[in-house]
């Protein structure tokens, strides 16, 4: 069974995406690119990466965040070991 990633992307307190990547990428592309957009969007404050396996329900597998320093950091490090 082959997991597909996609991104959300979110602005502060705000309980809505400001952004909609749903193109398919693998973990380590989406990954990458939660980064890029860190970098190309000012007010992107968080990035959940979302993963759907073939006849899954959707869930989340990385949450990225800018911390207070404004770098991207990570939690859900339970992946490496999966």
């Amino acid at each position: 069974m082959e997991k597909k990633f996609y991104l959300r992307g979110y602005k502060g307190k705000v309980g809505f995406p400001i952004l909609f990547d749903d193109a398919i990428y693998s973990f380590e592309e989406a990954r990458d690119k939660a980064r890029e957009y860190f970098d190309q969007i000012a007010p992107l404050c968080k990035v959940i990466i979302f993963e759907q396996g073939n006849g899954e329900a959707e869930r989340a597998a990385r949450f990225i965040y800018r911390n207070e320093s404004g770098k991207p950091q990570e939690i859900g490090d339970w992946w490496e070991n999966y």
